[in-house]
């Protein structure tokens, strides 16, 4: 009886549910979307190498035998897998005519001290590897910068590459014998190309630029910067954002962290407009990321091809931006150093903030550095240019013939017009030629090496010294240049200054354009 009662009781539960409208059927749940991966990948880089985003190597972060960027590391010959005490030719190991490369050839591993040392994968750079890192003062956003600077107190050079990474270069000599040679003040490195001569082209960063124009004796001693082969990429193009966030990350410490005050505005606003366009930037590629909207490969990697170059230059040019954020000058960073002259002079030029450092650059009779060339055209003291020829003009203050423009008889200047008195203040003045030419007669001048960069000392009849940097001047590289409070005598448009031989270390008087930028250091009583 119950296994008839339970027969009805299930028919009659079949039955209700047959009758039910097909709106009381709960639906059957829907899976929410699954929100579209995108891989992004990494420019491959750490603290021993930095993928620069040209060609297809990476670059060393150090000199090979070097324990941190700063470090000039060891010195090799060409082809020599170990430094030593001398070098010259007598000591020369590939000397040996079976021994001696030739034309085009590169080195062979077991010659290479970066693969000997550091293992297989490193190497040194080919003279062409170092064409696509060179500054080349083109527009061309694919290309790298070169900005000297001070790292860590040692003088170098920022390589800033074409992807926004950026890496350390020492300024180091080279060696002669047993001779460490360094009064260019540059870099020099080798490559792994041999030439049919004794001289071979080399990996040269100086103030100017990137190159591989100079050419060394391949016995003399040079550092060596090691690259390595970057990893295949896949086939895929898939975005790197990781450069990019690194600079956009330290940009936000920067302007988070700093005084706007304590530096230049044009530098200061240059990062903060670099800085919202790299962030909008991100934003945007993210958004727009071809793998989102296409499955079809190629169609993929030309999308991404072009935001990976839109997030490159973003990165670029903010890691510009930060390596060009240097702190304004103190008056208090200049001291008075007494050599035992008429006068005492500054412990470093006007606008530096070490005695290394160049400091500025300013026109004769102006009171600040520009931000464009120094030419008749933008010199404030110039009333007008002369149409026939650009080396001549009229000027509105410190005229004594009437060809230059209104006689006023002043060939000195004034106090008004003297950038070492507004910048220190005080009885500070820019030197006339009278003190200078007493410095030059009374102290002793000789290259030295300070904090990585080779510098002019001016030893004073007391034993107290100052330094000189090789900062040249707008026009002219590596010698050095300083102005005097007087205008020449007979030729209104030169004003006299003084210019020692970075090499030898001769002071003489002469003269410059008063267009040009000098740089000034300062006396005071």
């Amino acid at each position: 009886m119950k296994k008839i009662f339970y027969v009805f009781i299930s028919l009659m539960m079949c039955m209700f549910a047959s009758c039910q409208k097909d709106d009381d059927v709960s639906p059957e749940p829907v899976p929410e979307p699954q929100p579209i991966v995108v891989k992004y990948a990494e420019y491959e880089t750490n603290d021993d190498y930095v993928d620069m985003g040209v060609g297809n190597f990476m670059i060393a972060t150090k000199n090979l035998g070097a324990k941190r960027p700063e470090d000039t590391g060891d010195f090799f010959a060409w082809g020599e897998t170990e430094p030593k005490e001398v070098y010259s030719w007598d000591t020369y190991k590939l000397r040996v005519s079976t021994l001696y490369y030739k034309d085009d050839e590169l080195l062979l591993p077991q010659d290479d001290a970066a693969t000997v040392i550091l293992g297989q994968g490193w190497r040194l750079p080919t003279v062409d590897e170092v064409d696509l890192l060179a500054d080349n003062y083109t527009t061309d956003d694919n290309c790298c910068r070169m900005r000297p600077t001070v790292s860590n107190g040692v003088y170098g050079y920022q390589l800033i590459g074409s992807n926004g990474n950026s890496v350390f270069f020492p300024s180091t000599g080279r060696m002669q014998g047993n001779e460490l040679i360094t009064w260019d003040n540059d870099t020099k490195m080798w490559c792994k190309d041999c030439a049919k001569s004794r001289t071979l082209k080399v990996f040269t960063i100086d103030q100017i630029d990137v190159s591989t124009f100079w050419t060394v004796d391949r016995s003399e001693g040079l550092p060596i910067r090691p690259v390595k082969e970057r990893t295949a990429a896949s086939d895929t193009v898939y975005l790197k954002l990781n450069v990019l966030d690194r600079n956009i990350a330290e940009a936000q410490k920067l302007l988070n962290t700093i005084n706007p005050e304590e530096y230049s505005t044009a530098s200061y606003q240059t990062l903060d407009r670099n800085h919202q366009r790299a962030v909008a930037m991100r934003a945007f590629v993210v958004e727009n990321d071809g793998q989102k909207e296409h499955t079809y490969v190629p169609l993929i990697n030309k999308v991404n091809l072009e935001l990976q170059d839109s997030i490159d230059h973003a990165s670029h040019f903010l890691r510009m931006a930060i390596v060009d954020m240097q702190p304004l000058p103190k008056a208090s960073d200049i001291k008075a150093v007494d050599l035992g002259l008429s006068v005492r002079w500054a412990s470093a030029n006007l606008g530096a903030r070490t005695k290394t450092e160049n400091g500025y650059y300013i026109a004769w009779g102006e009171l600040t550095p520009k931000e464009g060339r120094y030419e008749w055209e933008s010199y404030l003291l110039c009333k007008e240019v002369y149409e026939g020829n650009r080396d001549y003009s009229k000027f509105s203050k410190y005229v004594t013939d009437s060809q230059w423009g209104e006689v006023d008889g002043k060939s000195r200047l004034e106090l008004d017009d003297d950038a070492a008195h507004a910048f220190l203040g005080g009885d500070w003045h820019i030197p006339t030629p009278e003190e200078f030419q007493e410095l030059v007669d009374n102290c002793t001048f000789e290259n030295v090496l300070l904090n990585g960069r080779e510098v002019m000392k001016a030893t004073g009849p007391n034993g107290n010294c100052i330094y000189f940097p090789h900062a040249g001047s707008t026009h002219v590289v590596d010698q050095i240049y300083c102005w005097t409070t007087d205008m020449s005598l007979g030729a209104n448009q030169h004003a006299i200054c003084y210019s020692i031989d970075s090499f030898w270390g001769k002071a003489n008087r002469t003269w410059e354009d008063r267009c040009v930028g000098l740089t000034i250091r300062a006396v005071c009583p």
